[in-house]
């Protein structure tokens, strides 16, 4: 009884394993590579698809393509080798376009004439505007609200002489002439109200854009002040994007860029990630933690990086200018 028992579990157990395997196969392909690229590194070019973009970003798949093989190419250019390669589907990382309130406030902030960069003079600048802009809005907040206030007045009254005369069996004409009138300058004063409400609320859109993006800013520079606490604006989010791998499976979600020079450079960064790379202190880095450099080019810091994780896989690569 004993045995039988014991080749009905061995039984059981075959089965769950290959069950297993057969289900999450993909998972355990993937994972695979991942451990073998952590034994011999660069050896085979990881694989990339692109997921989903967000529609409020306004870029097309074959131009993030464009833009991620020129990523590839800030890796790729100094050593010759082939360390990524795009497939339209089911590559080792996925890449997508999350949008949320940090590209929300690059856009507000583009369309208000202000550009931003990664810099405490660009921080001293946005809090200046902010302090401006927020003494502004206080002051057309309550000359908002007193306007809603008298319109709210003004219409209860007109409502009570129209309830009055409805009641009536006839109005006179003067009367009715008169009501005509308040009718009409009530639409007039209702507009007003909504194009003061419009130009106020276009304001506090910029102010909470201003205070997400000095939020970053706090966070990024590590300044030793206190965040902005306004509605709608997001405290202590800051990165760009984020290279993430779980069980095997492996993404870059981007959140934010403010031209396209700098979408390239963030995703050099997070490709950098994948390639096994850390955040190093060079500011000028593509590997710097702030995507703050100008060039689309990889420091000699990146190669020294970069070949101290290839070591074990390919001949190390030469700084570039020596």
């Amino acid at each position: 009884m004993l045995r039988t028992m014991a080749w009905i579990m061995l039984i059981a157990i075959t089965v769950g394993v290959e069950h297993n395997v057969y289900t999450h196969w993909a998972q355990i392909r993937v994972i695979t590579r991942v451990i073998k690229r952590k034994v011999v590194p660069c050896t085979a070019p990881i694989t990339y698809s692109i997921g989903s973009i967000d529609p409020r970003f306004g870029i097309s798949i074959n131009t993030l393509a464009g833009d991620l093989r020129k990523a590839e190419a800030i890796w790729e250019e100094p050593s010759g080798k082939n360390f990524f390669k795009y497939t339209p589907n089911g590559g080792d990382v996925t890449v997508n376009l999350v949008y949320d309130n940090r590209q929300a406030a690059v856009d507000t902030l583009k369309a208000a004439g202000i550009r931003t960069d990664r810099s405490r003079a660009s921080y001293d600048a946005l809090k200046e505007r902010y302090n401006a802009l927020s003494v502004r809005v206080d002051s057309k907040q309550s000359r908002y609200n007193n306007q809603a206030a008298v319109y709210k007045l003004n219409e209860n009254a007109y409502n009570a002489k129209v309830k009055y005369w409805n009641k009536k069996t006839f109005a006179p004409a003067a009367e009715r002439k008169r009501l005509q009138a308040e009718k009409a300058a009530r639409a007039r004063e209702f507009a007003a109200l909504k194009s003061f409400e419009k130009t106020l609320n276009a304001d506090i859109g910029t102010l909470n854009a201003l205070a997400t993006t000095l939020n970053q800013l706090i966070v990024q520079l590590h300044l030793n002040v206190k965040q902005y606490n306004r509605t709608g604006a997001s405290l202590g989010q800051f990165e760009q994007g984020l290279y993430r791998i779980s069980w095997g499976i492996q993404t870059i979600d981007i959140y934010e860029y403010s031209e396209r020079m700098r979408l390239v450079r963030v995703l050099a960064h997070e490709m950098g990630h994948a390639l096994g790379l850390e955040h190093i202190s060079n500011p000028e880095a593509v590997m710097y933690m702030i995507n703050q450099g100008e060039n689309l080019k990889a420091t000699g810091t990146d190669i020294s990086e970069l070949n101290k994780v290839c070591a074990a896989g390919i001949r190390s690569i030469s700084n570039p200018g020596q």
